[in-house]
């Protein structure tokens, strides 16, 4: 990620949270590694990386069954990222616990965003998470 962005920090490309060193792409690190992945069980998003970004988005969004979908996908997406530059900046190494509080957290927020019937609906998943 830091090598497209011209940031030479180190010289490794791959993704620094695996053990496999796979590269980290957005791909990789968003939705394929085995931390994400588990993430995106708790949610409850279906997301199928093996066709384009956009196309497993729209399939994804399709399979959800839940409201606020492109809010969640983002917040959760978000705190994953947040969990890697955790481990980057701060050597803090990701745990699940650590991203479903983060999550769980940024969700209460989003209730101060949304009509009184969708924040409802957020205290339910928050709830349930």
């Amino acid at each position: 990620m830091l090598k497209r962005r011209h940031y030479h920090i180190v010289d490794i490309e791959s993704c620094v949270l695996c053990t496999a060193r796979e590269d980290e792409t957005i791909d990789h690190l968003i939705f394929n590694f085995p931390f994400s992945q588990t993430c995106w069980a708790k949610i409850g998003i279906s997301y199928n990386s093996s066709i384009s970004r956009v196309e497993a988005t729209i399939r994804a969004k399709e399979i959800y069954s839940g409201k606020l979908f492109f809010e969640i996908l983002t917040i959760t997406a978000w705190n994953i990222w947040k969990e890697r530059n955790n481990f980057i900046f701060n050597q803090i190494s990701p745990t699940y616990s650590a991203w479903l509080e983060r999550t769980k957290a940024d969700l209460t927020w989003l209730r101060y965003r949304v009509s009184p019937g969708l924040s409802d609906y957020i205290t339910s998943i928050v709830n349930t998470l």
